[in-house]
This record gives C-alpha cells, sequence and structure tokens, in this order.
C-alpha cells in the first residue's frame, strides 16, 4: 500500500469543510447521472427492440447505480486533486439521497426508510472507492510546456 493515499491534506490548521471543493462534487455528481442515464437508455432501447414479454431489470439497476456511484466518486477524487475519498463519499450520499427522494416519491410506500438509507450508505461508501481511485490513479494527460526560441531575423 506504499505510494497510494486515501486523504492528501495540503495545509496545516485549515478546516476541512474549507478544502471541499464544490465544483469537484457537481462535477462527480455530473457523471454519475450521466452514466445512469445511459443505462436507462440501453434498459430502454432492449425494452423496444427485443420480442420478450417479461422484463426484470433489478440487478441492472442496482448494478447501474453502484457504477454511478463508483464513476461519480471517481470524477469528483479527480476534478479536486485532494480528499478523494471525501469528496466520493459526499458525492456518493447527495446521488443516494436524490435516488431515495425519486423512490420515495414514486412508490407508494412499498420501500421502507431504513432500506432506503442504508442503499444511501452504500452509494456513499462506492463513491468514497472511486474518490480513492480518482486521486491515485496517474492521469494520462501530459501538459508538455512551451520550449521558448529567439526568433531568427527574416523569418
Amino acid at each position: 500500500m506504499k505510494g497510494y493515499t486515501f486523504m492528501r491534506w495540503s495545509k496545516q490548521g485549515v478546516p476541512v469543510a474549507g478544502k471541499i471543493r464544490c465544483r469537484a462534487v457537481m462535477a462527480g455528481l455530473a457523471r454519475a447521472f450521466s452514466a445512469t442515464l445511459a443505462l436507462c437508455a440501453l434498459m430502454c432501447a432492449w425494452v423496444v427492440l427485443s420480442a420478450g414479454l417479461t422484463y426484470d431489470f433489478s440487478n441492472f439497476v442496482t448494478a447501474g447505480t453502484l457504477l454511478g456511484a463508483v464513476l461519480g466518486g471517481f470524477a469528483s477524487g479527480r476534478a479536486a486533486g485532494t480528499l478523494g475519498s471525501l469528496h466520493g463519499l459526499i458525492a456518493g450520499l447527495i446521488y443516494g439521497m436524490f435516488l431515495s427522494a425519486l423512490v420515495m416519491i414514486g412508490s407508494e410506500g412499498s420501500y421502507s426508510a431504513l432500506g432506503l438509507v442504508f442503499r444511501t450508505l452504500v452509494l456513499g461508501v462506492a463513491g468514497t472507492a472511486g474518490g480513492i481511485l480518482g486521486v491515485n490513479l496517474k492521469s494520462k494527460v501530459r501538459i508538455v510546456s512551451k520550449i521558448r526560441t529567439k526568433k531568427q531575423p527574416g523569418l
């Protein structure tokens, strides 16, 4: 585990709340929701294009929401650059709370509040894992510095 960081503290004496970057959390939420919408579009295409009469997508929905939380945490940790686990946790929890609110609005009491809290916490943990990965994986994009050259007269 040498060489990996779960939280990278940049300044001493600065409260953690001052280190949270809202843009990074918003980038993570955008990635999480876009992954969820892509999965919904795939399931819709499956229903439209297949000849089956019965569809059970509960496993796909569960896997898609977990994947959305991990990707959201990854994007959040990558955008923040520090405190990947905290940014991923925040993005995962907000994502989970939004999905839980949609479930509570859409279902008429078929889900328990305790079950939805558990699912929200699981999405928060998945976001934390993605945030840790986002901070620790190196970027493939390299910034090339410009080499200053002297202009020759007449060119």
